[in-house]
């Protein structure tokens, strides 16, 4: 049987695809500073030109790992979750969604997840951050959060934005300390620790 012929379109989604893929994995190997865009193409298979269709510089590739690449980690493994434990409660589903974030970050590694902060946080000075609209996963902590207040979960009269403020702060404050401190702490185990601390000021657990 004759193989469907991919168009323009899917072929250039499947080459920036492999070009963010070879990028990453050289990134973790190499090192960011010692890995070059036309090592990245060799890898991939590409033109430097083919490369600078798809991104204007290594930066960028850091910047879309940050959402990609953490959004379909957590998607992943939170969904692997809610098939294996369907009755899990409402606070335990918000419990495993918040740490799979400190364990993503854990598996990115000190240094990708540092370049993830300068890169997107120097978009905010621009005004070009797109920082909420592109962490789409959030919507699903929206959501558990949201199912929590209509079982009079939340303390304090909190409302959900509220409490999803403190807990997209605490995450990424959590984070930053880790890159401060050149990953000196396991953030797995600690951040899961100190996210508990926090919700038990905010939810009833």
């Amino acid at each position: 049987m004759e193989s469907k012929k991919l168009t323009r379109k899917e072929q250039a989604i499947l080459t920036k695809q492999k070009l963010f893929e070879n990028a990453i994995c050289l990134f973790k190997e190499k090192g960011y500073n010692s890995t070059t865009v036309s090592e990245i193409c060799f890898k991939s298979g590409v033109s430097k030109g083919t490369f600078y269709v798809h991104y204007e510089s290594k930066e960028d590739i850091i910047r879309e790992s940050y959402y990609f690449n953490l959004g379909a980690y957590i998607e992943n493994k939170f969904k692997n979750y809610i098939n294996q434990t369907p009755n899990i409660s409402v606070v335990d589903k918000i419990i495993k969604f918040l740490t799979l974030e400190f364990d993503f970050t854990s598996e990115t590694g000190h240094e990708l997840t540092c370049l993830a902060y300068i890169t997107n946080l120097s978009s905010c000075i621009t005004g070009k951050s797109q920082h909420f609209q592109r962490r789409v996963f959030s919507e699903e902590l929206k959501n558990l959060l949201d199912e929590a207040y209509k079982k009079n979960l939340i303390k304090n009269n909190l409302s959900v934005e509220e409490v999803f403020l403190y807990l997209e702060t605490s995450i990424r404050g959590m984070m930053a300390t880790w890159c401060f401190s050149n990953g000196d702490f396991d953030i797995k185990t600690v951040g899961e620790k100190y996210i508990l601390n926090i919700l038990k000021g905010l939810i009833k657990i």
